[in-house]
Protein backbone atom coordinates (compact mmCIF):
# COMPACT_ATOMS: atom_id res chain seq x y z
CA UNK A 1 0.00 0.00 0.00
CA UNK A 2 1.18 3.65 -0.69
CA UNK A 3 -0.30 7.16 -0.33
CA UNK A 4 1.01 8.73 -3.88
CA UNK A 5 2.85 7.18 -7.08
CA UNK A 6 4.00 9.86 -9.48
CA UNK A 7 6.64 7.17 -11.39
CA UNK A 8 6.15 4.16 -9.03
CA UNK A 9 9.62 3.93 -7.97
CA UNK A 10 9.06 3.63 -4.41
CA UNK A 11 6.75 1.34 -5.14
CA UNK A 12 8.66 -0.91 -7.67
CA UNK A 13 11.92 -1.26 -5.16
CA UNK A 14 9.61 -2.53 -2.60
CA UNK A 15 8.40 -5.07 -5.45
CA UNK A 16 11.85 -6.50 -6.32
CA UNK A 17 13.05 -6.55 -2.74
CA UNK A 18 10.08 -8.82 -1.56
CA UNK A 19 10.80 -11.00 -5.05
CA UNK A 20 14.06 -11.44 -4.27
CA UNK A 21 13.23 -12.81 -0.79
CA UNK A 22 11.35 -15.16 -2.37
CA UNK A 23 8.06 -13.54 -1.63
CA UNK A 24 5.54 -13.27 -4.44
CA UNK A 25 3.57 -9.59 -4.75
CA UNK A 26 -0.17 -9.99 -5.38
CA UNK A 27 -0.78 -6.41 -6.44
CA UNK A 28 -0.28 -2.65 -5.63
CA UNK A 29 -2.84 -0.47 -3.77
CA UNK A 30 -2.43 3.43 -4.20
CA UNK A 31 -4.53 6.14 -2.75
CA UNK A 32 -3.71 8.78 -5.49
CA UNK A 33 -1.96 7.70 -8.54
CA UNK A 34 -0.56 11.19 -9.79
CA UNK A 35 0.86 9.66 -12.98
CA UNK A 36 -2.21 9.05 -14.75
CA UNK A 37 -2.38 5.21 -14.93
CA UNK A 38 1.28 5.82 -16.65
CA UNK A 39 3.56 4.41 -13.62
CA UNK A 40 3.82 0.21 -14.74
CA UNK A 41 4.70 -1.81 -11.91
CA UNK A 42 4.64 -5.20 -13.62
CA UNK A 43 1.44 -5.96 -10.43
CA UNK A 44 -2.28 -5.84 -10.68
CA UNK A 45 -2.19 -2.22 -9.29
CA UNK A 46 -5.62 -0.43 -8.04
CA UNK A 47 -6.05 3.38 -7.18
CA UNK A 48 -8.28 4.93 -5.16
CA UNK A 49 -7.67 8.19 -7.24
CA UNK A 50 -6.03 8.85 -10.70
CA UNK A 51 -4.78 12.27 -12.14
CA UNK A 52 -2.18 13.50 -13.92
CA UNK A 53 0.20 16.24 -12.33
CA UNK A 54 1.33 18.72 -14.12
CA UNK A 55 4.84 19.08 -15.43
CA UNK A 56 6.66 22.65 -16.14
CA UNK A 57 10.04 23.07 -18.37
CA UNK A 58 12.08 25.84 -15.75
CA UNK A 59 11.13 28.51 -17.74
CA UNK A 60 7.37 28.00 -17.75
CA UNK A 61 6.87 27.30 -14.53
CA UNK A 62 3.74 29.59 -13.57
CA UNK A 63 5.01 29.78 -9.78
CA UNK A 64 8.35 30.74 -10.81
CA UNK A 65 7.31 33.54 -13.00
CA UNK A 66 5.53 35.15 -10.10
CA UNK A 67 8.56 34.67 -7.46
CA UNK A 68 7.06 31.70 -5.17
CA UNK A 69 9.81 29.35 -4.81
CA UNK A 70 9.20 25.42 -5.98
CA UNK A 71 10.25 22.60 -3.49
CA UNK A 72 10.81 18.67 -4.12
CA UNK A 73 7.98 17.19 -1.65
CA UNK A 74 8.40 13.69 -0.45
CA UNK A 75 10.43 10.84 1.65
CA UNK A 76 12.89 9.61 -0.93
CA UNK A 77 15.72 11.05 1.07
CA UNK A 78 14.35 10.57 4.76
Amino acid sequence: MEDVITTGGSVKEVIEVVRNLGGEVAGAGVLVDRSSGTAKLGVRTEALLTTQAASYAPGDCPLCKIGIPVVKPGSRKV
